[in-house]
Order: structure tokens, then C-alpha cells, then sequence
């Protein structure tokens, strides 16, 4: 009987041993800890929403929750809590001129560690559905999305010149007195440049028609009456200068790259138009604000129209 009870206990003993040694590994287990990794990719611009842009990892074991705790811009992402797999939420956001880049920071519950994700947009070359934003241009079904709007006001010579001119882009524009406009050159550019020349008029700056005309019901159009002209997938640029931390040139005309001829408006083409549906300006700012089309056939007879809604930029001197 004796030779029983110490067998017993000496298996209860072993047992509950057992048991202290399978809790210890467990809670060893639980205590590992569990790093995210950050997650860098490039993907193109315009993308659809619920696009998976990737899975956020993990060195460690253990179940997690995933939240996202920011993002540039606010709304762009959402996470699934439990796997950790990215996606887009607003793909409006993935614009290349607006946002060529998207952050966030990840967190997790029971984890040392935050995640930073970035994202960098390839810019491309917007051929879309025309109509598909207020700031574009479209040649037959291709539409150029042109964010920036610059007047150019001539009076290089030291006095208004009665002409003034809207070109309507997708990057900057600054004045170079020396040679004329200059555009960004870290870009693959493309821009309608629309001329209203006003010769035989008498008139200051401030007396010109789309600033002194009250736009009324139907809107005020302007004959374009001057050159205008278009040009898109430009990358060859003349007389670089760094204006701002940005290098800026002159398109260089030599190059073979696809282009628009450019086309004389005249009074004998009604259908040459810059309509104003509204407009701000301030002269002393040098900025303003425009509402407005224009329509115009090119020398080759391709037919180019755009739209812009937004503010501009006043640009002298040329």
C-alpha cells in the first residue's frame, strides 16, 4: 500500500512539473518580441479604389491588430486589422501632380515598433475619357490634365503690348526676361498656350477686356487672335536655370518630339474662342481666378479644346 501512495505522488509531482514547463513556454512565447517592417513601393498614378498596394510584415509571432496612425494625404489608405494587407481607399488622391508621393505610419497593438510606408507615383501621360477634370486639354480622345495657369501680361519693351496670353500646363512656369517663358524640366511637359493679340486697342493693363467685361449670360468669349499653340511629351529643354531649387528651360523646338502645329487666330475664325464663364484678378498679387474654355483648329486641322477652373499666376516681361 505504501509502494502505491509513493507512486502516486511521485506522478502527481511529474505532472504538475509538466504543467509549470508548458506555461513558462507559452508565456516565452507571448513575450517575444514582434517588429513591423516598413514597406516601400511605386506604383502609377490613377490607380482604382480597393488596388492592394501590399502587406504590412511582421519578424515576430503573435496575433496583432493593424491601424493605421497617419497618412499624407488623410483618406488615401485603409488597413485590414488582421492581416496587415494595404489598399487603396480614395484613389482620387494618387494624382502624380497633386501627390507624387503617399506616407503613412502603421501601428499594432503588442508590437515595439511603427511601420512607415511610402509610396511613390510614376507620373504618365493622362490619355483618359475627355471631361474628366475641370483643368485639361484633349486632342481627338486623349485629354492633358494641366493643373497650372499662367497669364502672360507683354510689356517687355517697357509698356503694355497689348496682347496677353493663357497657357494652361502641368508644371511651373517662371519669367525669364531673356528668353521668354521657361518651363520645369523634371517633368515629361505638355501645354496649350491661347493669345489674345489686341493691337489697335488703346489700354493699360488694367483695362483689358477679361478683366473690365462683366460676364453675363451667355459668358463673354474673346477671339484668340494670335498664335496659339499646343505641345505635348516634351523632354528636351534649352538655357536650364534653377529658379527655387527647380531647373526650368525653353522648350527646344529642334527636338522630334510629338507635337501640335501652331495656328493663327483671326476675326475670319469665330470658332479661334477663349470664353470667360468668370474671373478674379489682382494686378498688385500678380494672381487671379478663371473660369473658362477656348477651342481652336491647329495648322495640321486637329482640332484642340480644353477647359480650366482654378487660380492663375501673372507673368510679365517678355
Amino acid at each position: 500500500m505504501k509502494k502505491q501512495l509513493k507512486l502516486i505522488y511521485l506522478l502527481a509531482i511529474g505532472l504538475i512539473l509538466s504543467i509549470l514547463s508548458c506555461n513558462n513556454d507559452d508565456e516565452g512565447a507571448t513575450s517575444s518580441p514582434i517588429n513591423l517592417q516598413d514597406l516601400q513601393v511605386t506604383i502609377d498614378e490613377n490607380p482604382t479604389n480597393g488596388q492592394i498596394i501590399g502587406t504590412v510584415q511582421t519578424d515576430g509571432n503573435g496575433a496583432i491588430d493593424f491601424d493605421i496612425a497617419t497618412q499624407t494625404p488623410a483618406g488615401a489608405l485603409s488597413i485590414n486589422s488582421t492581416s496587415g494587407e494595404l489598399t487603396i481607399a480614395d484613389a482620387t488622391l494618387f494624382d502624380f501632380e497633386t501627390n507624387p508621393e503617399i506616407t503613412a505610419t502603421i501601428s499594432a497593438n503588442n508590437v515595439v515598433n511603427t511601420a512607415n510606408i511610402t509610396i511613390n507615383l510614376n507620373n504618365l501621360n493622362e490619355a483618359a475619357v475627355p471631361g474628366g477634370t475641370d483643368t485639361e486639354f484633349v486632342i481627338g480622345t486623349d485629354a492633358y490634365v494641366t493643373p497650372k495657369a499662367y497669364l502672360l501680361l507683354d510689356d517687355a519693351a517697357g509698356g503694355f503690348e497689348r496682347e496677353f496670353s493663357f497657357v494652361f500646363t502641368n508644371g511651373d512656369v517662371v519669367e525669364d526676361a531673356t528668353n521668354g517663358i521657361a518651363f520645369e524640366t523634371t517633368m515629361t511637359t505638355h501645354f496649350s498656350k491661347i493669345t489674345c493679340n489686341l493691337i489697335g486697342m488703346s489700354m493699360t493693363e488694367a483695362q483689358l477686356p477679361i478683366f473690365t467685361w462683366p460676364v453675363q449670360n451667355p459668358a463673354v468669349s474673346i477671339v484668340m487672335e494670335g498664335n496659339n499653340y499646343t505641345h505635348i511629351d516634351i523632354t528636351a529643354f534649352n538655357n536650364p536655370s534653377m529658379v527655387g531649387g527647380l531647373s526650368f528651360g525653353q522648350v527646344d523646338t529642334s527636338t522630334n518630339y510629338p507635337h501640335l502645329g501652331q495656328a493663327l487666330g483671326s476675326l475670319n475664325h469665330p470658332t479661334h474662342l477663349l470664353t470667360v464663364n468668370s474671373i478674379t484678378v489682382d494686378l498688385t498679387a500678380g494672381t487671379g481666378t478663371i473660369d473658362c474654355s477656348y477651342n481652336y483648329d491647329d495648322d495640321n486641322g486637329i482640332n484642340i479644346s480644353g477647359v480650366f477652373v482654378g487660380s492663375y499666376e501673372i507673368l510679365t516681361a517678355f
